[in-house]
């Protein structure tokens, strides 16, 4: 009898880890799914190292394009070619561009990790 009550524990077991492995899926997006099983805690660390990193390219954007316009000055000065110059006004718009999209990105991944707290 004690053998028979062992293994109906062990088939009961069985059941409940399928049905609660087979409900982890289903239920991947859902937000007390991720507060359950402490995600949120680890996705907000990586979330705010995402974020420092996408600052800390907007700085080195901000370094570069200040770069480009003082070698654009620069060649102003000493009357550098009509092709130096253009290529130094494309490089600024570039600049302009990469520091645009990297801002948009910060706040962006700002508004997720906001979003992600409630």
């Amino acid at each position: 009898m004690n053998n028979h009550k062992n293994k109906e524990i062990v088939f009961v077991a069985i059941v409940a880890g399928l049905l609660i492995g087979s409900a982890a899926p289903a239920q991947a997006d859902s937000d007390w799914w991720h507060r359950w099983w402490g995600h949120d805690r680890r996705d907000e660390g990586a979330d705010r190292r995402e974020i420092q990193n996408d600052k800390n390219e907007i700085r080195d954007d901000r370094k570069e394009l200040g770069q480009d316009r003082r070698e654009l000055r620069q060649d102003l000065r000493n009357g550098a070619s009509r092709g130096e110059i253009e290529h130094d006004r494309r490089e600024l718009v570039n600049d302009r561009d990469e520091l645009r999209r990297d801002q948009l990105e910060v706040k962006r991944d700002q508004r997720e990790l906001r979003r992600d707290r409630r």
